[in-house]
């Protein structure tokens, strides 16, 4: 017989998980090591084992983020037909998520938010990831065959980033919709 415990997720995963709700509702600075650890039900030697710093799990949160967000990509697009297919199905998938009560916006921008310094690790791998993702986006636009790629697909990411800024006074719908507004007409070539 298979005692509970053995079902229990490591230590690691449990810190990891927790931290990265915590941080998400909280804040990361505004959460300690000591309330991870609890909500984790975790040792902080459990913690600093795996993780050598705050900023470490930090960060191991984000590289999850950021794969998070390309499974979810692939997800939401990967029933679309072409690259303009692509662009309606992220604009409608991210219009659904900001009428989601939970969600609070990008996690990744959240955090960085938290650390403006430009130098700050956390920052750094940040600004990383959402060059990445710019990149990926411009080259969707570029093969949707739309004028000037890089304005359109930064144009995207503006409209993305100032939906979720906006959900504490616009709320969850009308954010979507102005969203989708905004993207139709930055898509127009493709939103119909």
């Amino acid at each position: 017989m298979v005692s509970a415990t053995a079902d229990r997720p490591k230590a690691a995963e449990r810190i990891q998980h927790a931290a990265k709700e915590l941080f998400y509702r909280q804040g990361i600075r505004a959460t300690g090591v000591e309330e991870v650890c609890r909500v984790a039900e975790a040792t902080k030697m459990s913690l600093y084992r795996t993780y050598p710093s705050k900023d470490a799990l930090v960060a191991a949160i984000l590289e999850d983020d950021a794969a998070h967000w390309d499974r979810w990509f692939d997800s939401v697009t990967g029933a679309a037909p072409d690259a303009a297919g692509k662009l309606r199905a992220m604009v409608g998938a991210i219009a659904d998520k900001l009428q989601d009560p939970d969600y609070r916006g990008c996690p990744m921008l959240l955090a960085q938010a938290e650390f403006p310094d430009p130098e700050h690790p956390t920052h750094r791998l940040v600004a990383s990831k959402k060059r990445r993702m710019r990149e990926a986006m411009v080259g969707l636009v570029r093969e949707a065959g739309i004028a000037d790629p890089e304005m359109v697909a930064d144009t995207l990411a503006m409209l993305f980033d100032g939906a979720w800024a906006t959900l504490p006074y616009l709320g969850g719908r009308r954010a979507a919709e102005v969203l989708q507004a905004a993207a139709g007409c930055a898509l127009r070539d493709v939103m119909a």
